[in-house]
Protein backbone atom coordinates (compact mmCIF):
# COMPACT_ATOMS: atom_id res chain seq x y z
CA UNK A 1 0.00 0.00 0.00
CA UNK A 2 1.13 3.67 -0.92
CA UNK A 3 2.35 6.10 1.72
CA UNK A 4 2.21 9.99 2.11
CA UNK A 5 4.52 11.55 4.79
CA UNK A 6 2.79 14.33 6.34
CA UNK A 7 4.25 17.02 8.71
CA UNK A 8 7.09 13.92 9.54
CA UNK A 9 4.46 11.22 10.07
CA UNK A 10 3.95 8.42 7.35
CA UNK A 11 -0.20 7.72 6.89
CA UNK A 12 -1.21 4.70 4.07
CA UNK A 13 -3.24 5.86 1.53
CA UNK A 14 -6.42 3.83 1.22
CA UNK A 15 -7.79 2.54 -2.05
CA UNK A 16 -10.15 5.88 -2.95
CA UNK A 17 -13.87 5.24 -3.06
CA UNK A 18 -17.27 6.70 -3.70
CA UNK A 19 -17.00 7.76 0.30
CA UNK A 20 -14.13 9.78 -0.22
CA UNK A 21 -15.23 11.51 -3.41
CA UNK A 22 -18.02 13.06 -0.99
CA UNK A 23 -15.58 14.07 1.51
CA UNK A 24 -13.47 15.47 -0.75
CA UNK A 25 -16.33 17.62 -2.84
CA UNK A 26 -17.58 18.33 0.81
CA UNK A 27 -14.23 19.77 1.72
CA UNK A 28 -14.53 22.17 -1.72
CA UNK A 29 -13.29 20.17 -4.08
CA UNK A 30 -15.41 19.44 -7.34
CA UNK A 31 -16.03 16.51 -9.02
CA UNK A 32 -14.57 18.00 -12.15
CA UNK A 33 -11.60 19.33 -10.61
CA UNK A 34 -10.20 16.78 -8.94
CA UNK A 35 -7.65 16.36 -11.17
CA UNK A 36 -7.25 20.32 -11.50
CA UNK A 37 -4.50 22.15 -10.53
CA UNK A 38 -6.48 25.01 -10.13
CA UNK A 39 -7.91 23.17 -6.39
CA UNK A 40 -4.78 22.17 -4.88
CA UNK A 41 -5.08 23.29 -1.99
CA UNK A 42 -8.60 21.40 -1.36
CA UNK A 43 -7.23 18.58 -2.85
CA UNK A 44 -4.02 18.41 -0.37
CA UNK A 45 -6.35 19.45 2.74
CA UNK A 46 -9.46 16.52 1.68
CA UNK A 47 -6.58 14.34 1.06
CA UNK A 48 -5.46 14.56 4.35
CA UNK A 49 -8.27 14.71 6.10
CA UNK A 50 -8.63 11.27 4.23
CA UNK A 51 -5.25 10.11 5.16
CA UNK A 52 -4.80 10.96 8.43
CA UNK A 53 -8.47 10.30 9.16
CA UNK A 54 -9.39 13.36 10.68
CA UNK A 55 -11.55 16.65 10.66
CA UNK A 56 -10.92 19.16 8.16
CA UNK A 57 -9.32 21.65 10.60
CA UNK A 58 -7.48 19.12 12.09
CA UNK A 59 -6.03 18.11 8.45
CA UNK A 60 -5.38 21.87 7.17
CA UNK A 61 -3.24 22.19 10.41
CA UNK A 62 -1.59 19.20 9.78
CA UNK A 63 -0.66 20.79 6.42
CA UNK A 64 0.28 24.01 7.44
CA UNK A 65 3.06 22.71 10.10
CA UNK A 66 4.18 20.28 6.92
CA UNK A 67 4.96 23.62 5.15
CA UNK A 68 6.28 25.40 8.19
CA UNK A 69 8.53 22.61 8.81
CA UNK A 70 10.08 22.19 5.58
CA UNK A 71 7.67 20.20 3.42
CA UNK A 72 6.55 20.41 0.40
CA UNK A 73 2.95 20.93 -0.70
CA UNK A 74 4.09 19.33 -3.69
CA UNK A 75 5.08 15.96 -2.04
CA UNK A 76 0.98 15.71 -0.82
CA UNK A 77 -0.49 16.34 -4.26
CA UNK A 78 1.48 13.99 -6.13
CA UNK A 79 0.71 11.59 -3.53
CA UNK A 80 -3.24 12.46 -4.08
CA UNK A 81 -2.86 12.32 -7.83
CA UNK A 82 -1.42 8.74 -7.90
CA UNK A 83 -3.89 7.49 -5.64
CA UNK A 84 -6.86 9.29 -7.79
CA UNK A 85 -5.18 7.45 -10.87
CA UNK A 86 -4.55 4.28 -8.86
CA UNK A 87 -8.65 4.26 -7.56
CA UNK A 88 -10.69 1.91 -9.85
CA UNK A 89 -13.61 3.93 -8.94
CA UNK A 90 -11.79 7.38 -9.87
CA UNK A 91 -10.52 5.21 -13.33
CA UNK A 92 -14.70 4.97 -14.10
CA UNK A 93 -16.17 8.44 -12.72
CA UNK A 94 -13.00 10.74 -14.40
CA UNK A 95 -12.77 8.25 -17.22
CA UNK A 96 -9.29 7.87 -16.35
CA UNK A 97 -8.58 4.57 -18.58
CA UNK A 98 -10.55 6.06 -22.28
CA UNK A 99 -7.83 8.84 -21.77
CA UNK A 100 -4.91 6.82 -21.77
CA UNK A 101 -6.24 4.83 -24.91
CA UNK A 102 -7.47 7.68 -26.47
CA UNK A 103 -4.04 8.97 -25.64
CA UNK A 104 -2.16 5.91 -27.23
CA UNK A 105 -4.71 6.20 -30.63
CA UNK A 106 -3.99 10.01 -30.57
CA UNK A 107 -0.21 9.25 -30.89
CA UNK A 108 -0.77 6.10 -33.30
CA UNK A 109 -2.51 8.38 -35.65
CA UNK A 110 -0.28 11.00 -35.87
CA UNK A 111 2.59 9.05 -37.47
CA UNK A 112 2.90 9.59 -41.15
CA UNK A 113 2.93 7.22 -43.60
CA UNK A 114 6.55 6.86 -45.36
CA UNK A 115 7.12 8.37 -49.15
CA UNK A 116 7.81 6.88 -51.95
CA UNK A 117 11.52 7.31 -51.30
CA UNK A 118 11.81 6.35 -47.63
CA UNK A 119 10.00 2.55 -48.61
CA UNK A 120 12.84 2.02 -51.35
Amino acid sequence: MATVKINQKNYEVPELTFRHSKLMEQMGLPVEGMMSRNYIFSAVSAFTAIVARCEPEQADHLVEQHILGGGNLEDIYSAYAVAVQDSNFFKQLLHLDGQEKKTKKKSSAKTEPKSPEEGE
